[in-house]
């Protein structure tokens, strides 16, 4: 299913909700994901401009991991300048940024098999030994690990524990953090506060999804999420049905489910096929861990006295914005170079050509 079969779906969702709608899914593919980015803003515009200034609803249909909150808020304030109503319809993962999007909603219409996430930000931090991924949640636990469970009280060692994280994490970055995580919760109770009535209520549901939670992949599902204040709404059973197939024809066309593994690309490339054709007796069963994948592809290779294998093209289809008036992609296209080493290493060089959204205007 890809973008002409959707639209038949969205025009069904448009009939069911009585208004338009727009979907915005950025890929949760392994090793190819996408987060929402500041380069969408252009392709939600051309979106908006295709509505007709007497329609005063609109839906969002997303599925995303998250991303920049600040597009988030963006996004949302260029819809609420738009139109006095605004709902979001949850398919699938709507995660962090894509979390704060939901928060400036009048209603969430969530999928059972959907969810949302907490809103406190994560850093990464790298060093030439390794990458510490955190959150200014993070720091603060470890603050109180340190007087709570281990007892510590004095003054002193207190400090001692906070420059031993310092040291490792680095000062400007744990500022970053304390920062990053008072913008989540400013946006998350501006938004709320956008269509609630209760600033209390706002400010408690912003300040829940800010610190409450111990994890920042933590789903909240339809239930929870209601009970934490949101405006969620369970969809019937055709609404139901139909969100499942948006999120089914993105799985398939954007491949969530299948890693993106430039090696297996190129083994199974046809040109590869007839490369290796002479030892086609050899099997080399799928969903091999890479380590492994190497090694049978080397051996290969060592038979045949091959060690430079033909350039491989890929394309990789990450983001979409569309509509049933029409739709821009964010597509990588490349090419997967690969050879055997003298060390009978496997190299794979993965370069991209082109990096860019396409638009169609129908």
């Amino acid at each position: 299913m890809n973008y002409t079969d959707r639209k038949k779906l969205y025009k069904k969702i448009s009939e069911i909700r009585k208004r338009p709608l727009i979907t915005y899914v950025t890929s949760i593919r392994n090793n190819a994901n996408a987060s929402i980015a500041s380069d969408v803003i252009a392709h939600f515009l051309k979106q908006l401009s295709k509505i007709s200034e007497d329609v005063d609803s609109v839906d969002l249909l997303l599925i995303s991991n998250g991303g920049d909150p600040t597009v988030s808020y963006r996004i949302v304030n260029l819809i609420r300048e738009r139109f006095k109503k605004f709902g979001v319809l949850l398919p699938y993962t709507a995660y962090s940024a894509a979390t704060l999007i939901s928060l400036g909603a009048d209603e969430i219409i969530m999928h059972p098999y959907s969810n949302l996430g907490p809103v406190d930000p994560q850093l990464t931090h790298k060093t030439k030994e390794k990458e510490i991924r955190f959150g200014s949640e993070d720091l603060r636990n470890y603050l109180e690990f340190i007087k709570e469970d281990v007892g510590v009280s004095d003054q002193e060692q207190l400090q001692r524990s906070f420059e031993l994280v310092a040291k490792e994490v680095g000062s400007i970055p744990i500022g970053i953090a304390k920062r990053s995580s008072q913008l989540a919760f400013s946006m998350g109770e501006k938004l709320l506060n956008m269509h609630m009535s209760d600033s209390n209520k706002a400010k408690t549901i912003a300040e829940t999804l800010n610190k409450s939670f111990y994890h920042h992949g933590h789903a909240l599902g339809l239930t929870e999420a209601k009970k934490i204040g949101l405006p969620v709404i369970k969809p019937n059973n055709e609404l139901k049905q139909l969100l499942h197939e948006v999120m089914l024809s993105f799985e398939s066309e954007m491949e969530f489910n299948k890693p993106f593994n430039p090696l297996q690309i190129v083994l199974n490339d046809p040109q590869t096929s007839v490369l290796l054709s002479p030892v086609n007796q050899i099997q080399l069963p799928a969903n091999l861990p890479p380590k492994v994948l190497q090694q049978a592809y080397n051996n290969v290779l060592q038979q045949i006295q091959v060690v430079q294998i033909p350039a491989v093209d890929y394309d990789l289809f990450i983001a979409s914005v569309e509509s049933v008036n029409c739709n821009s992609q964010f597509r990588i296209n490349g090419k997967i170079f690969s050879n055997r080493l003298p060390d009978n290493n496997i190299a794979i060089n993965v370069v991209q050509v082109k990096s860019e959204w396409e638009y169609d205007n129908n």
